[in-house]
């Protein structure tokens, strides 16, 4: 086809037909699919019956109010033309239940509108993110108004005096326990100095403090370090799902931080579900080292009950695998031989803890009675404990197994009803969810 200068249109480019055999007749490209690996079958995976327990129900159900949270993000071009610019909408559901509303709906055939919602008590939030080529409140770049935003989240997300600020200074800085004069900045967002000791002294009641090396304002929230992977001229869109992960979390965290000072009996009676692993991820995964040491003093001078539910990914297509090499009632501790022999590539005798700079958790597959199975993620006292799992690691372990069980949801595969209503209630669907926010974005856009 000639090229057209009216239309200004080019022929389309069409892909040789044998190009294919320059592939296939390679020695090299051969020799390295003989030498792959793959997730084994059912038919090839043997349990280890140590790693196998029997869950004990029982007699009584200390839970009495059970949280769920979640969050959804969708990524709106506000303007088309080049250079293109997208912002980001989030929107995040903390849900409040009752044990006993759901114990009075756990035994119809079939869930009522009118009983579902009688349960629905949640708490949204919204957060919207300049992606790319944005720049807000008068920040030159686009990593300083994500900076300004995500802290500006932070500091209204709550009342004055205990907003997700407040929380996540008393997290970083151990105030729950036996507090800490400073914590490590990996990377100066202005001057790019490395591995500064920022000290809590210096921060001001606005949780900002100054670079040691450039004077440069520094927002706690730097602390997460989402600023070292967004690119002024590639946006921060890698950012988003570990900045949802990261919210989710402390969100959690907040509410753990409120029932432990107003009223820390209350503990006992809460159980907190993540939808997805109970983990940090890409720059945000030091956290799990601030979370683990959290849970590990409310497990010795409190309580918890928490767990992350995954509803997708490698595990979960692996539980669904060997469902049937498991009993009703029965749980796997996931071990690193099964996991590195089963699930993931990588030697089977790999000496390094599986996600030791990342989970604060470790992993379970459990088969319900009525037979549904899930992939649940518990914390643990340290990472080495996935090496040779235990029951006895598991805090609280029949208990939430048990509770699990009688949140059973037909709405979603390997789900519960706390986190599937906040998943319906916050999620925003591509159509016409995306396509109203557009029009939105544009009308308010300047």
């Amino acid at each position: 086809m000639a090229y057209s200068s009216r239309t200004g249109k080019r022929p389309d480019e069409l892909a040789s037909k044998s190009s294919h055999s320059f592939i296939i007749n390679d020695e090299d490209v051969k020799s390295f699919l003989e030498n792959c690996e793959y997730p084994k079958s059912a038919e090839e995976v043997e349990l280890d019956r140590s790693l196998v327990i029997k869950v004990q129900y029982p007699d009584e159900n200390p839970i009495e109010h059970i949280i769920a949270m979640d969050g959804g993000y969708a990524t709106i071009p506000v303007k088309k033309t080049f250079p293109s610019s997208l912002i980001t909408f989030f929107q995040f559901g903390e849900i409040f239940l009752n044990t006993e509303d759901l114990n009075n709906i756990s035994e119809m055939p079939f869930i009522s509108r009118e009983a579902m919602s009688a349960l629905k008590d949640l708490e949204r939030s919204k957060l919207v993110l300049p992606t790319k080529n944005v720049s807000y409140n008068s920040n030159i770049t686009i990593t300083h108004s994500v900076r300004r935003t995500i802290y500006e989240y932070f500091r209204k997300k709550g009342d004055e005096k205990n907003n997700l600020l407040s929380t996540t200074y008393w997290l970083i800085f151990n105030l729950f326990n036996q507090p800490v004069d400073s914590f490590n900045l990996t990377t100066c967002p202005h001057c790019e100095e490395k591995n500064q000791n920022i000290l809590r002294a210096n921060f001001n009641s606005e949780y900002t403090t100054n670079c040691p090396e450039c004077n440069g304002i520094l927002y706690l929230t730097d602390c997460f370090r989402l600023h070292e992977v967004i690119g002024d001229e590639l946006g921060a869109g890698g950012i988003l799902g570990y900045l949802v992960n990261l919210i989710e979390q402390i969100n959690i965290i907040h509410t753990i931080k409120y029932i432990k000072e107003t009223q820390p009996k209350l503990l006992d009676k809460f159980f907190f579900i993540k939808d997805g692993p109970l983990a940090f991820f890409g720059q945000t995964a030091n956290m799990h080292k601030h979370v683990r040491k959290l849970c590990n003093y409310l497990f010795s001078n409190h309580n918890l009950f928490l767990a992350g539910l995954e509803k997708s990914g490698a595990f979960v297509e692996h539980a669904d695998e060997i469902k049937n090499l498991l009993e009703p009632g029965e749980a796997l501790l996931l071990n690193n031989k099964h996991i590195y022999t089963y699930i993931l590539p990588g030697p089977s005798d790999n000496p390094e803890p599986y996600a030791h700079t990342s989970y604060y958790s470790s992993k379970i597959i459990f088969k319900s009675r009525d037979e549904r199975v899930y992939v649940i993620t518990l914390p643990v006292e340290n990472e080495n404990i996935v090496l040779n799992p235990q029951k006895t690691d598991f805090k609280n372990l029949d208990t939430i197994l048990w509770n699990i069980e009688k949140l059973r949801c037909d709405m979603y595969d390997n789900s519960i009803v706390p986190v599937a209503l906040a998943n319906k209630l916050i999620s925003l669907s591509s159509h016409p969810s995306s396509s109203i926010l557009e029009k939105f974005a544009k009308k308010h856009t300047k």
